[in-house]
């Protein structure tokens, strides 16, 4: 399994998923103009990590903006980490959001509340 490293570009995310290490990043903004699309790639490597997951995953979120689309694929991609989550692995969510972000935070809650999984919040400078 390789490292996934999708470089940021204009509309898209920063992505960095490292199987050895556990550590899983996500940075920027998300508005793609085909959000499932840029995600499929993203949700596929995260299904085939699953079978096979490092002893601590950490999936970190530090999130700039999201639309509609993408917050859907990224529900979609946190769907694949809940069996994790849910056989009692070491799984959590880190989500970063800019200082006074409430809409980006919002987010987070909402989507917390949506999988049932935790997630620790970090309020953060861009």
């Amino acid at each position: 399994m390789e490292i996934l490293n999708i470089e940021s570009f204009l509309q898209t995310l920063e992505i960095n998923f490292n199987h050895e290490t556990g550590i899983l990043y996500l940075c920027g903004k998300s508005y793609p103009a085909d959000a499932i699309d840029f995600y499929k790639p993203i949700i596929n490597w995260s299904k085939e990590y699953c079978q096979n997951p490092a002893d601590k995953t950490t999936l970190i979120c530090e999130i700039e903006y999201l639309n509609s689309a993408s917050q859907k694929q990224l529900v979609e991609l946190m769907l694949v980490f809940k069996p994790l989550f849910d056989s009692g692995k070491n799984f959590k969510v880190k989500w970063k959001y800019e200082e006074g972000d409430d809409d980006i935070l919002s987010v987070g809650e909402l989507v917390e509340h949506e999988l049932e999984i935790p997630f620790e919040y970090q309020e953060i400078q861009f």
